[in-house]
């Protein structure tokens, strides 16, 4: 079995937890291929079949910058009209919740939870690990002050997670706020996110390709099943637990559907046409942003590229798919096919999550 060939970690060796025996989300069907009785285990694991040509493989949106991007949120003007402000009265964001457990100050939670090792920060926050006992946890810390104005979307993120019980999404153990903060207590991800993995080892083979899409697809058509939409999948919410096992993550985007969608929101490379638009959407938006983490996975960078943002939305627009660039030769007709099928610009004619998991190319490198 070939095995994800991870950048070395200093000091350490490098130790692969067993590898998990997948299991299909249950649904009520006629299909035998639900059937609660079958246990889908991923053929091949998501391994380091590494690609590299002349040009180079980026996963950078200008093949300039190595940065990652932001996130893209445009808040509702004063000017917009009723029927707009009405509208986005379909999209359900908590203001509270009963999953939050309440701290007096800051200093209390690292006094119960002890030391803390910082793996990286954002502009509202950092993740540390704990290192207490073999579990070991991460913990966002978010900045109530620097992220003024967004604090509901941290309440939405815990109750819509509170809620999710999927292999692959990552698990929320707990969730606590003092005054000052919100810390939230999520399982670890050993080997870090896709697109730090794919800036440092290259882009995988179409069979890890076609394992990973399909893992991250069941998850969701786990929450669209919910009426929830992600609205905000790239590779850095895609956690590698293992060598061939990952999840979602970063649900502060998320909400509950209780109709067509205007708030322009997500990270400009991945947003669908239909967001850009502002005459509504729903959750066809997220199999377009893994179409897009798809294609990135495939020959090394995204669909659409522009130094300027509106530049970018113009091209998301048009949605001409340049399969004629050199690296799709090496890639074959039904790969190509399934990005098509998820990057189609119009969602009622896109795939669904639950048509992808059956795709024709995804299939073949399922047991």
């Amino acid at each position: 079995m070939v095995s994800l060939r991870y950048p070395p970690v200093a000091g350490s060796v490098q130790t692969l937890p067993p590898v998990p025996r997948l299991t299909r989300l249950t649904q009520s069907s006629n299909r035998s291929r639900r059937n609660s009785s079958v246990t889908t285990t991923i053929q091949r694991p998501l391994s380091c079949t590494i690609v590299h040509s002349r040009d180079g493989c980026s996963l950078d949106r200008d093949n300039r910058n190595p940065n990652r991007e932001e996130v893209y949120h445009q808040e509702e003007s004063p000017s917009s009209d009723e029927s707009a402000r009405s509208a986005n009265q379909n999209e359900m964001i908590y203001k509270e919740t009963s999953y939050m457990n309440v701290l007096p100050n800051r200093a209390s939670f690292y006094r119960d939870y002890g030391t803390c090792t910082t793996l990286g920060r954002g502009n509202f926050s950092r993740v540390f690990l704990l290192n207490s006992g073999q579990n070991k946890q991460a913990v966002k810390e978010i900045d109530k002050e620097r992220m003024s104005g967004r604090l509901d979307y941290v309440y939405n993120e815990v109750n819509i997670l509170a809620e999710c019980d999927h292999e692959n999404i990552c698990k929320l153990f707990k969730a606590f706020e003092s005054p000052g903060y919100f810390f939230l207590v999520f399982e670890y991800a050993p080997f870090g996110d896709l697109f730090e993995f794919i800036k440092q080892t290259g882009i995988p083979g179409e069979a890890n390709c076609a394992c990973l899409t399909y893992q991250i697809c069941s998850a969701l058509e786990y929450i669209h099943n919910k009426q929830i939409v992600h609205r905000d999948v790239k590779p850095e919410n895609i956690l590698i637990m293992s060598e061939s096992w990952v999840k979602l993550t970063d649900f502060g985007l998320a909400c509950t559907v209780l109709g067509p969608l205007y708030r322009v929101c997500g990270t400009p490379t991945y947003v669908a046409p239909e967001v850009i638009s502002e005459q509504g959407y729903g959750r066809e938006v997220d199999i377009w942003s893994l179409g897009v983490v798809l294609h990135i996975m495939l020959i090394g960078f995204a669909p659409f590229r522009a130094p300027r943002r509106s530049q970018l939305f113009k091209l998301i627009r048009k949605a001409y798919l340049g399969f004629d660039f050199p690296r799709w030769s090496h890639i074959s007709t039904n790969a190509q096919s399934t990005v098509r099928r998820m990057l189609c610009p119009n969602p009622k004619r896109r795939a669904t999550a639950t048509e992808i998991l059956e795709d024709e190319w995804i299939q073949s490198f399922l047991v």
